[in-house]
């Protein structure tokens, strides 16, 4: 989930990379806050009518069942945009529990907690700047939790800017992606062990103007990268949506290898630790470290970049680049809470053509409500100011 190359934009590895399984993501783990939401109002029933949707919960639980779901976009790099899911939950087990998990137990990985949904979508999104893309996934949890596996298949186009110098250099990116994730648990701890592959075949434009119709020129390119990579993760929090207390660090390296049918031939890693903590019954502290490096030749999509809120994604990169990050959160009342965060990011290049002279930072406040409070799940709204421009951002649960 970080670089870009010497053009230095890597608001394209994330739409390269992450959108199709982020986006498929968000889709699952809405779709899970809503199926419990009406398994909880069910159980809630008189005993006749329990009766009745008993029988009728018998026959979803054997075919499963289907939700819509909107999908929110308000990424400064590519536009606000909204999309749409339509995800099939698998039959729950003959055993009578349900593989619909809350958003506290998609957390926490003890193996006392339920496993994640198994389930099947399709997505499609579109945004203020024409940035548009379509895909279907899976996501499913295997060997009483101790296997678990993520995959998609996604077309896209994509419209950003690359800056040399802090100049923008506008680009379409047009391409067809495939990822896939395995994470195996080791024992009963809360360590897994993941391997992930991912190939993006696709054709890059660069353009004078964003609405001119894109001129060819030798910077104009197609291209497959292809990667494999191996991770190691340790996840104690105790609530992935919105974590009160608990830790989380993830080590993933990437290699592309003309050698196994990339065009491009570099290593990529990345490292990420965050630190939650209840201060009081009211006060929450969040605490982030975030670091990404390349060494090779990468392509300019995946060339690391700062990620804040209030900063567009691919606006400052590097060879490494990285980020820390503090956010507070007071329960104003048992449903409202409102944070501040700020951060700032560094970046470490061997190429002066990806240099800024901005001090880069960003600091913001926002409100959020426990929508389900039976599930914990919670929305908000941020409004985050960084070097160059205010930004604001829909979030469903916790956004690191």
């Amino acid at each position: 989930m970080s670089q870009p190359s010497e053009i230095s934009t890597n608001r394209q590895s994330i739409c390269a990379r992450d959108w199709p399984g982020i986006l498929f993501s968000f889709c699952l783990v809405l779709a899970a806050f809503y199926s419990t939401a009406t398994l909880a109002q069910e159980s809630s029933k008189d005993a006749d009518a329990n009766e009745v949707s008993n029988a009728e919960n018998e026959d979803e639980d054997r075919f499963g069942n289907f939700l819509a779901l909107p999908i929110f976009i308000t990424e400064p790099a590519i536009g606000e945009g909204l999309g749409l899911g339509l995800v099939y939950f698998h039959k729950t087990k003959k055993d009578g529990t349900s593989p619909l998990s809350t958003p506290a137990s998609l957390g926490k990985t003890g193996k006392k907690q339920n496993p994640p949904p198994t389930a099947t979508g399709v997505f499609g999104f579109y945004t203020s700047n024409q940035t548009q893309g379509f895909g279907l996934g899976h996501a499913g949890t295997y060997l009483d939790d101790t296997l678990r596996v993520v995959g998609a298949l996604a077309s896209m186009k994509v419209n950003a800017a690359l800056f040399l110098n802090d100049l923008p250099f506008n680009f379409s990116l047009d391409g067809e992606l495939v990822y896939a994730n395995f994470k195996r648990r080791l024992g009963t701890t809360n360590v897994f062990l993941g391997m992930s592959l991912m190939n993006l075949d696709a054709d890059i434009d660069f353009k004078i103007d964003p609405n001119d119709p894109p001129p060819r020129s030798l910077l104009d390119y197609s291209f497959r990268n292809f990667g494999l990579a191996g991770s190691a993760i340790y996840d104690t929090r105790d609530d992935s949506m919105m974590p009160g207390q608990g830790r989380l660090f993830d080590l993933t390296l990437w290699r592309y290898d003309d050698a196994i049918g990339s065009d491009f031939d570099y290593w990529s890693a990345r490292f990420k630790a965050n630190s939650f903590h209840q201060l009081s019954e009211r006060w929450h502290l969040g605490l982030r470290f975030d670091v990404s490096t390349v060494e090779g030749d990468p392509p300019f999509f995946a060339i690391p970049y700062i990620s804040l809120r209030g900063i567009p994604a691919l606006r400052y990169q590097a060879k490494t680049a990285g980020v820390v990050e503090i956010e507070g959160r007071y329960n104003i009342a048992q449903r409202w809470a409102a944070i501040a965060f700020a951060g700032t990011g560094f970046t470490n290049s061997e190429d002066p053509t990806l240099d800024t002279l901005d001090d880069i930072y960003s600091f913001g406040a926002g409100l959020r409500f426990q929508v389900l409070p039976e599930q914990n799940v919670w929305v908000g709204l941020d409004i985050a100011k960084g070097p160059e421009e205010y930004a604001w951002y829909i979030q469903v649960g916790h956004p690191w």
